[in-house]
Formats: structure tokens, C-alpha cells, sequence
């Protein structure tokens, strides 16, 4: 059968009959209705046209020769797509025998003769519509059970007045039974009920079956070979036109598995609140001892700074002695010294020198982090800056291989202090030149004027995700070998970082590992009176 008909689709008839005038009568009364029809004189032929033309309804005639119309009619039964196809015998034998080996045979109704044609296109409509409710009804029954089995929902109905009990497949499915069970009634439904649970089930359908009432519970069964599941079932009524209750209709439920995750999120719940409630006592206990750590700490960081003040100071006056012992023997033409030991003077004085610059950048650094060190802010060309660093830096980037390129424009004036500033430019030149292989280069340029942000871009190495958020943490080492073995010590983008936050600016950075980095040096933005102040200063 071809299904379900769109609209103006016109039903195929398949007409089987050894009388060409029967043939003939039929073919006109039934085109006159609206239907195509095919015709076949002998079995054969009609099995043929069957399974090529696929008709939606086959009027076959009982007594023909060779093959007969039972025949015929149970071979088409096993034929593909043949289960649902309407067969109507056409037969002149009004006996019971008869019209049931018709139906023994497949035949879906029969056609006695005399036909009356008249009607006959409104019989053949009849069984088509009833046909194709049967179809629909057996895809919405399928449909119904596909459904349930993925939901494991099954549903049940006890007909109160007969004490009749209906179970879909998916019920006796849930229970461990086999689908091809012929008989299990209520009896055998409560009689799966686990037995603690019984009295519950007993009661909700007592109370439901006299006295209206839904229920909604869940409860265990026992399946045949002992295993227990839990269920999830629930039931509510039906009445007739009197309001008399007459059936009981409910719906069952597989949950055993969403049980057992409440059972264990139940559990995983109480283990955390447990957790947290002893966590919540240690983080108490460990805060008093943190607030005691950190009164002490401020205390030893305090004398911390107080120690290196005075140990730096101590050490500069010796070291400038010692430096000017040096450069007196360096120079002294009365006793000169011989070319080896005057290399090994010069030598010396540098050290010290660096060793007292060291000293100060000790102190910087303590007195940024106290707040005793303030920037002594002027008006600077932003350029000029940058190319008094370039100067600085050149010798050391063309040794690498590496280009500088200064695109700050000649206008552009900051805020700042001259030399802090220049320490905090050097220093981030410098890094990007040690992160720079030959080939590579660094570019200055302004990223924003207003406020001014100047940007330190190179196409190095670039730095690991990981290490961005702690970059500018001094209490972190962030040190990373140069690519050609330079070493560091990790607090020099700190060092920068602090000054300008000192300037009330800031220093942010943003980097691709194999592309390069970025370091954005943001400059406070400063009103006009105090720049009309500054400008009237210089």
C-alpha cells in the first residue's frame, strides 16, 4: 500500500477477474469515481502487476482457473509491502465455508455478486479510509513504544467494572518479563511489588479507585530472578458520563539509575559540607595565625629596610674610598704602573663604580616600595628620550643583529622624571633586544596620545601565557635566559612597573609566543592647569 494519499492523488485499483465483461463493467464504473485501474485475467498476470504497480486496493475474483482467488490472495499476503494492502474477494458463494477460507486466505473483506456498481466506488473509499486508519494507528502504536523504550516509561490501565488489566511492552520490559507474555493481569503486577513497598501501592490505588484521588510514588520490585529496581509510578482515574469511576490509569517508570546518582550526589553533598565546615574552622584558626605572621613580617620588613639603609650606607663610603685609592694609582705619573696592573686598576674602579650604582638602585627600590622616593616630574620630549636610549642600546643590538626604530613623533611631550624614565625605557629596550634574534627589530611608537601611551614592540621570542599574570610580581621570578644565553635577575620589569604606577601611570604588556611582545607604557593624563604650570616652569 502507498501510505498516506497527498491531495489529488488518485487510488490505483488492481482488478483481477477471468470475465473480460466483468473487467470491462468494473474498469468504467470505478474510472467514472475517480480511481486508476489495472487489470489482470488470470492469477498469474495479477501477481505480476501487483508487485510492479504496488496498487492501494485489489478487487480479486474467487473462481478463476489454473490459480484460484485464495491462491492468489495468500501469495500477495508474502509479498513485500503487501501486509497492509486491502484485498477485497469478489465472490458469487454466499456460503459461511466459503468467506472464511477468505479471510484464512488474507482477504481483508469481500464483494458479493451481483455487484452493485453504484456503490462500489464508495465501498472500495470505505476500505481504503479504514485502511489507512489502521496503518496510521499501527506507526502511532510503534511510535508510542519506540518512546517509551528510550524513555523506559511504561503504561498500564485497569478497567475497573470488568477487572480487565492492559500493560504496554515497555511495563513488562521494566518487570523482566518477555514481550510475547499472554497473560499478566493486576495480580500479577502487585505481586511484583516489593513487599515493604506493597502496603504503599495497595493504599494509592485503594484511595484512587474509590475515591478519585491521584497519587504519584516511588517504590522497589522485585524482578524474577531476585534483582530489585526502583520505580517511579503514577495514577489518576477515568470516569464515565455519570462521574462513576470506571478505570485506573497509570504510567511506570524505570528510575533506578537516576536514583542511584541522587543517592551518590547525596552523599558527594554531605562529604562537601563536611568539608567545608572544617575547612571554614582551619581557614579561622589559619587567619588569626596569618594576621599574627603578618604583624610580624610588617615589623621584620621594616627592619629589613632600616638594615640595608644602613648597610648601604655603610658600604659607600669604604667603596668610595677605595675607589679613589684606585683611580690616584691609576694616575699617579711619579709611580706608574706597569700595563697588566693598570688593566687590573681600570678593572677595579668599574666595579666599584657598578657597585655603588647597585647600592642606589637598592635604595631606589626601597624607597619606591615606602613611598620615599618621589618622581621629580618635568616636561620631556618623548622622542629625544628615546633616542638617548637607542644611543645607549646600539652598540648591544647591532652585535645581535637587531634594528631600532624610533617612530615616536616630535611633538609629543609627557610627565615625567628624566631619569626614571630612562630607566624604565632602557631597561624594557633592553629585554626586548635580549628576546630578539638576528633580523629581528624594536619599534617605538605611540599608541595613544591622549593620554600618551608609548609602546616597546619587538618580533622576538614573545612570553609563555603562564608567565603574563606574575610579570610584574617581585615576590616571582620571572628571569628567562636571552637567546643568546643572557641572564637576568628578574627584577627589573617590577622595578619599571613600580615607577610608573609612582608617576600614577602604569605598565602593561601583551604578547604572542613565536610573534613578539608588546610593553605599554602609560603616562598619567594631566589637567590643564597643571600643565599650563609645567609648561610656564620650563
Amino acid at each position: 500500500m502507498r501510505g498516506s494519499y497527498s491531495r489529488g492523488y488518485t487510488p490505483l485499483v488492481l482488478v483481477v477477474d477471468d470475465d473480460a465483461t466483468m473487467r470491462i463493467i468494473i474498469r468504467h464504473s470505478l474510472r467514472k469515481v475517480g480511481f486508476q485501474v489495472v487489470e489482470a485475467a488470470d492469477g498469474e498476470l495479477a501477481l505480476e502487476l501487483f508487485q510492479a504497480q504496488r496498487p492501494d486496493i485489489v478487487l480479486l475474483d474467487v473462481m478463476m482457473p489454473n490459480m484460484n482467488g485464495y491462491e492468489v490472495c495468500r501469495t500477495m499476503r508474502n509479498m513485500p509491502h503487501a501486509e497492509h494492502t486491502p484485498i477485497l474477494m469478489v465472490t458469487g458463494l454466499d456460503d459461511l465455508e466459503s468467506i472464511d477460507e477468505a479471510y484464512q486466505a488474507g482477504a481483508t473483506d469481500f464483494i458479493t455478486k451481483p455487484i452493485t456498481y453504484a456503490l462500489l466506488g464508495h465501498r472500495i473509499r470505505y476500505v481504503l479510509r479504514a485502511s489507512r486508519a489502521m496503518v496510521d494507528l499501527n506507526k502511532s502504536q510503534n511510535r508510542l513504544a519506540h518512546a517509551q523504550a528510550l524513555a523506559h516509561v511504561g503504561n498500564w490501565e485497569w478497567d475497573i467494572i470488568r477487572n480487565r488489566f492492559f500493560c504496554s511492552a515497555e511495563v513488562l520490559r521494566i518487570f523482566g518479563l518477555s514481550l510475547d507474555e499472554t497473560y499478566f493481569d493486576r495480580e500479577d503486577f502487585l505481586r511484583a511489588v516489593h513487599p515493604d513497598d506493597l502496603p504503599l501501592v495497595e493504599t494509592a490505588w485503594q484511595q484512587a479507585s474509590e475515591h478519585g484521588k491521584a497519587y504519584s510514588l516511588d517504590h522497589r520490585i522485585v524482578l524474577p530472578l531476585g534483582r530489585e529496581r526502583i520505580v517511579h509510578q503514577q495514577g489518576e482515574v477515568v470516569r464515565d458520563d455519570f462521574q462513576r469511576i470506571i478505570q485506573l490509569s497509570g504510567t511506570l517508570q524505570d528510575i533506578t539509575e537516576r536514583k542511584q546518582v541522587e543517592n551518590e550526589l547525596k552523599q558527594y553533598r554531605n562529604h562537601l559540607e563536611d568539608l567545608v565546615t572544617k575547612r571554614t574552622t582551619e581557614l579561622t584558626v589559619a587567619n588569626t595565625h596569618l594576621q599574627e605572621a603578618k604583624e610580624q613580617a610588617e615589623q621584620a620588613n621594616a627592619l629589613k629596610d632600616k638594615f640595608i639603609s644602613l648597610v648601604a650606607h655603610d658600604l659607600r663610603s669604604p667603596l668610595a674610598g677605595m675607589i679613589s685609592a684606585l683611580e690616584y694609582m691609576s694616575t699617579d705619573d711619579e709611580t706608574p704602573l706597569n700595563a697588566e696592573h693598570q688593566d687590573i686598576v681600570e678593572r677595579l674602579v668599574q666595579i666599584g663604580k657598578s657597585s655603588v650604582n647597585l647600592i642606589e638602585d637598592v635604595l631606589d627600590i626601597g624607597r619606591l616600595k615606602t613611598g620615599k622616593l618621589t618622581p621629580q616630574s618635568d616636561w620631556l620630549t618623548l622622542q629625544k628620550k628615546v633616542d638617548k636610549t637607542i644611543n645607549k642600546l646600539n652598540f648591544l643590538a647591532q652585535q645581535k643583529g637587531v634594528n631600532l626604530l624610533n617612530e615616536v613623533p616630535e611633538h609629543i611631550q609627557v610627565y615625567a622624571d628624566a631619569a626614571l624614565l630612562g630607566e624604565v625605557v632602557q631597561n624594557l629596550a633592553s629585554n626586548a633586544i635580549k628576546f630578539c634574534y638576528k633580523g629581528d627589530e624594536v619599534r617605538f611608537y605611540v599608541a595613544s596620545e591622549s593620554p600618551c601611551v608609548l609602546a616597546i614592540a619587538d618580533t622576538g621570542v614573545g612570553i609563555p601565557p603562564e608567565k603574563l599574570p606574575s610579570l610584574f610580581n617581585i615576590e616571582e621570578k620571572t628571569s628567562t635566559t636571552g637567546t643568546a644565553g643572557e641572564q637576568g635577575t628578574g627584577f627589573g620589569l617590577p622595578f619599571s612597573h613600580d615607577i610608573m604606577v609612582a608617576h600614577g601611570g602604569d605598565l602593561r604588556v601583551e604578547s604572542e609566543q613565536g610573534k613578539g611582545s608588546t610593553f605599554f607604557i602609560h603616562f598619567p593624563e594631566i589637567n590643564q592647569p597643571v600643565a599650563a604650570m609645567a609648561q610656564a616652569g620650563a
